[in-house]
This record gives structure tokens, C-alpha cells and sequence, in this order.
């Protein structure tokens, strides 16, 4: 039989130089939009000090926490949400397809780290895709490109395949509540005791750059 298709993740620190942004720096997030230095337009009836204030539509968005505002400017879908780990893969399916990920997708790279302290950073393992074009584009990796192959699994399959091992990582077949996961939110195992769930989050919906991480989250009594 042939063995099952699995991901290629790459080492947080590739490609083994530094760039001006870290493809694997779990820290830094890439913005929405187009991200292109396209020649501002202006017409003979405009006001050139007005187009020049006015918003670029081939740049990228300012980062927000304001969940209204932080809605991409040139794209229907994007944003983040978050599963309990009970989702069904078709319900996740529906709910990416939405969301905007490029779901059948295989020329892409992919970065997977385990978070230092799980309080403060609110994930256990996290998982970023990014498509070899916004490798050149937003990280400067151009050159390092062209070694890497197409991944056997589309993004979509590698998102899927993410959370099985998650769950196959973290819960306990046995018992509602798995010890693995005892304490990762600060649950005491009385009162509050910890759950697997999941964040999935569309960081650039034109260039193919996404997450989706493992997280705790605390049942109370």
C-alpha cells in the first residue's frame, strides 16, 4: 500500500538567513490586501493633493483588533474563527470555504511550532500556510523558492490533517477531560479544567496565507 500523504513543514528559523520578516515568526502577522506598489491614477478633473491622501486600493490594510474594521478592504471573506474540536469536517469545509482559504491549493510552505508558555500565548500548537508567490512578496524569500516541492496535500487537507493530530495529541479516548491538557489555561481540575478547541484565521485572503492553531479553553462548574 502506498504510505498516506503527509505535510512537509519547514524549520521556524528557514531559510537559514535572516529576511526581513521571518516566515516562521509565529509573532508577526501579514496584513490584508493586494500589497502591489501600483502607480496612483490621477485624472485630469482630480485634485492631485486629495489622491495623494486618499487610500491606496492596491496596498494593504492597517492591522486591527476592531472586528468591524479589520474586515479586508478589497475582498468579501477573510477573519478568524474559533471550534470546539468536535466539528465535523464538513461543517469546517463550509465554514473555510467561506472564510476564503484556497482550498485546493499545494504550492505552499508551511511553518509548525509549539507555543513556550501556553497561558500567555493562548495556543498549543500553531500551523501557518503561506503560498510560495507571498513568500516572495511579503517575505523577501524569492530566491529560496525554487526549493522547495509542491506539497502533496492541498491546504485544505493539510488544515484537516492539523487538527486530527491535535486531537490525537491532546485527548484522552478514555475520559472527558484529558490530564494532557491539565493546567494549560491555569484550570485548577476542580472548578476549571481545560478542553481542546481551535482557532483558524485568514491573515492574507489575495496571497494565500493562513493559521490555524490547537488551544485550551477552560469548562467551569
Amino acid at each position: 500500500m502506498p504510505e498516506p500523504a503527509t505535510l512537509v513543514t519547514l524549520p521556524t528559523d528557514w531559510p537559514g538567513e535572516p529576511l526581513p520578516v521571518m516566515p516562521g515568526d509565529f509573532s508577526k502577522y501579514i496584513p490584508q490586501g493586494l500589497g502591489l506598489d501600483a502607480p496612483l491614477i490621477v485624472r485630469p478633473w482630480d485634485d492631485p493633493l486629495k489622491v495623494l491622501s486618499g487610500p491606496n486600493f492596491y496596498g494593504v490594510d492597517a492591522l486591527r483588533t476592531d472586528p468591524v474594521r479589520a474586515a479586508p478592504s478589497n475582498l468579501p471573506e477573510g477573519g478568524v474563527i474559533y471550534f470546539d474540536d468536535g466539528a465535523s469536517d464538513d461543517d469546517l469545509r463550509a465554514a473555510f470555504s467561506l472564510m476564503g482559504l484556497q482550498q485546493a491549493r499545494r504550492d505552499f510552505a508551511a511553518f509548525k511550532g509549539d507555543a513556550e508558555d501556553t497561558r500567555r500565548d493562548r495556543y498549543l500548537t500553531q500551523l501557518r500556510l503561506i503560498s510560495k508567490p507571498a513568500l516572495h512578496q511579503f517575505f523577501g524569500a524569492g530566491k529560496h523558492i525554487a526549493q522547495l516541492a509542491e506539497q502533496t496535500l492541498t491546504m485544505e487537507a493539510a488544515v484537516l490533517a492539523f487538527l486530527n493530530d491535535e486531537r490525537a495529541r491532546w485527548n484522552d479516548p478514555r475520559w472527558a477531560f484529558s490530564d494532557k491538557l491539565s493546567g494549560t489555561l491555569g484550570g485548577d481540575g476542580d472548578w476549571a479544567k481545560e478542553s481542546l478547541a481551535f482557532g483558524f484565521m485568514v491573515e492574507n485572503s489575495n496571497w494565500g496565507v493562513y493559521r490555524v492553531w490547537s488551544r485550551p479553553w477552560l469548562v467551569t462548574k
